[in-house]
């Protein structure tokens, strides 16, 4: 990674250790290149106000909650997904309409897909548990809302085959069945894109 960004090992240590505050943004900039990632920063609009860390994360989660509450569905955001909260995964947003259910996951950045996955599958197997408690029919599905960056449109793009295997559903479907009151939740689940502006929803090609 220092060989690759042009500077010395010892720094590269001292920013792994949180020692990089004096860095200039130049070198962080390489050093994202570096690994093939990209640098993003966030500035303040306003001197001096502080926004939470996920700001993003929750500008997205606004938008779908926005548009899905529109088309009918009850919102449950960061919902506890087991009787034990403090041991229970929790979804970036649980939907309900009329008998339906419908889990969103939202993600603005992977570090591990396969978790993501694993983790995914685990979460599902709550909802059906939750829903049977209830006397409703298992089998429920959802869909991924993903960050359309570069990073994370080249990284869907090149594992293509993956990830049209973990998400069959057509993605213009699943996009009706969020956002319009007669939208039919499809059986399997599927993959979004949300603009990098936090403003749209769009359907993934992964074919």
């Amino acid at each position: 990674m220092a060989s690759r960004a042009g500077v010395s090992q010892a720094l590269v240590s001292l920013i792994e250790t949180g020692g990089g505050g004096g860095s200039s943004l130049r070198t962080w900039m390489r050093l994202a290149v570096a690994v093939d990632s990209e640098l993003r920063a966030y500035l303040e609009e306003i001197p001096g106000a502080a926004r939470p860390r996920d700001n993003v994360h929750l500008k997205n989660q606004e938008l779908v909650a926005r548009l899905t509450t529109a088309a009918g569905w009850e919102v449950k955001p960061e919902a506890a997904l087991a009787t034990r909260v403090d041991r229970s995964p929790a979804a970036d947003l649980l939907l309900e309409r009329r008998r339906e259910s419908a889990l969103i996951e939202i993600w603005d950045w992977f570090d591990d897909v396969g978790a993501a996955f694993r983790s995914w599958d685990r979460k599902l197997d709550q909802v059906d548990r939750l829903r049977a408690a209830r006397g409703m029919e298992e089998g429920v599905s959802g869909c991924w809302v993903v960050r359309a960056t570069r990073r994370n449109r080249s990284l869907v793009r090149d594992h293509r085959t993956l990830f049209r295997a973990r998400f069959p559903a057509s993605s213009a479907a699943w996009l009706a069945a969020l956002t319009s009151p007669e939208g039919l939740v499809p059986g399997a689940a599927g993959l979004l894109w949300v603009a990098v502006q936090g403003d749209r929803l769009f359907p993934a090609r992964l074919a």
